[in-house]
């Protein structure tokens, strides 16, 4: 009877044998191989039935690399977890479109707006760049948010989903404010880290981005996190919010960025100039009040206020007016195609520092510089049908709540170009997914809507 049974699961036995000699001479490195195996088939099986769940695992793997000392990431090209996370998913997720090729895909105008814009970029930038490898890999961060668009404005299918994405993007946005308090806490404490900032803003960062490039994903989240906190009901979400907010300023403070303070008060302006109303008084007042005593008590705030007092003789500001006149140097001699990304620093006939960076610091005079008059059309072809749709379905809106809420999306975007005229935001990978994930989340805010006879459906708007 017990032979019976071992022979019945003798191939088990043998694979349990082998695994155990393989361990055994190995030691741990095929047991972590095997559970990785699992661990991404499991995601394989998960986010193929549910495509949703993938992007809440590549935007929350953007706050696992944040997490990585930074001073063990070696100099050299790094890989990302988003980036190993973006790559399966891509392939996931064209299998799967291949697969249901049969179904009838509607594809908006501002999707199809970033295919002439990538086929144009490649060629002509390998062709014409210096530097080839930076090529693919700016052109492979616009790729990512092309493909975070795509990937959110087809994966909500309904409400929960909807509302468990944007909930996801405040607590993002909460958990980065909590990581920069941990690398002031890691610089010596508070005191010793604000003022190790004073003297060297570049201490305050993660392995993939300083100080203004973590500010501006706050300047994004924290119009949006106030939008919300006007849409529900729930006091206790209220509250949750309203002191994820108090976390989020402080973290765009100690980034002591002059750009993302600008961007984010400009933000703000956009949103409560039109959802000022008597029932939004008593939060927005509650609110203010926590920013008055942000601002009051923070001493980081005397080191902004100087460094704005003293703007005209910054070298940051100083050196970025010099590349500007450089890269439009850069485009009127290559006005067509441009230099290609990554690739003005070559161009450049003043340099401040030895690692300055090679980005324009501005979108639209680095997108002329890099990608030419016709990449650049096709970029700000995109940019401007979003804007349009999101303009136009905001004016639509019927319900008061709703309307508000989308006005809160609009002024996030707003403040996320408007902060790309000072800071290189779009050419960064972790900015990219965020953002086009935000602009795809707004193309389904109408399952929302209570009174569905009210307006045109989501799809029947965008397509």
């Amino acid at each position: 009877m017990f032979l019976s049974e071992l022979y019945n699961i003798r191939y088990l036995l043998l694979l349990e044998f082998l695994l155990l000699t393989v361990f055994a001479v190995f030691e741990i490195i095929p047991f972590i191989a095997l559970l990785g195996i699992i661990f991404f088939i499991l995601i394989l099986y998960l986010t193929f039935h549910k495509p949703i769940l993938a992007v809440h695992i590549l935007i929350f793997s953007i706050l696992v690399d944040a997490i990585i000392p930074y001073k063990n990431v070696s100099k050299g090209p790094t890989l990302f977890i988003e980036e190993i996370f973006l790559g399966f998913f891509l392939v996931v997720f064209t299998l799967k479109f291949l697969t249901q090729l049969n179904e009838n895909y509607k594809i908006p105008a501002f999707i199809w707006l970033w295919v002439p814009f990538f086929i144009w970029t490649l060629p002509t930038g390998l062709l014409i760049a210096l530097e080839k490898l930076r090529i693919l890999v700016f052109w492979k961060n616009y790729f990512a948010g092309f493909f975070s668009l795509v990937l959110v404005y087809y994966s909500i299918q309904n409400k929960a989903q909807l509302k468990a994405l944007i909930f996801s993007f405040i607590i993002w946005g909460f958990l980065l404010a909590l990581i920069e308090f941990n690398i002031l806490m890691q610089l010596g404490g508070f005191s010793s880290g604000v003022v190790g900032l004073y003297f060297k803003k570049n201490l305050f960062a993660v392995s993939w981005g300083r100080s203004n490039y973590l500010a501006s994903f706050l300047v994004v989240i924290i119009p949006l996190t106030f939008g919300y906190l006007f849409y529900v009901k729930s006091k206790i979400l209220k509250s949750f919010f309203s002191f994820a907010l108090f976390f989020m300023f402080l973290g765009v403070i100690v980034t002591l960025s002059r750009g993302g303070l600008l961007a984010l008060i400009f933000a703000l302006i956009l949103l409560f100039a039109r959802t000022l109303k008597v029932k939004s008084l008593i939060p927005f007042f509650s609110i203010l009040v926590i920013i008055t005593v942000i601002i009051l008590l923070n001493p980081m705030t005397y080191v902004i206020a100087n460094s704005m007092s003293a703007i005209e003789t910054s070298g940051s500001v100083y050196s970025r007016l010099h590349f500007y006149q450089d890269t439009w140097h850069a485009f009127l001699k290559y006005p067509f195609t441009g230099v290609g990304f990554g690739n003005l620093s070559f161009y450049a006939t003043f340099v401040l520092a030895k690692d300055a960076s090679s980005s324009a610091h501005n979108i639209i005079l680095g997108m002329l510089g890099e990608t030419g008059l016709i990449g650049g059309f096709f970029f700000f072809a995109v940019i401007g049908t979003v804007f349009i749709k999101i303009v136009k379905d905001y004016r639509s809106e019927g319900e008061y709540s709703l309307k508000l809420l989308k006005w809160a999306f609009f002024s996030a975007i707003m403040g996320g170009c408007f902060h790309s005229l000072m800071e290189p935001n779009f050419e960064g990978l972790q900015f990219s997914i965020i953002f086009w994930s935000l602009v795809g989340t707004f193309f389904h805010l109408n399952k929302l809507r209570t009174n569905n006879g009210q307006n045109l459906s989501s799809d029947e708007n965008y397509n």
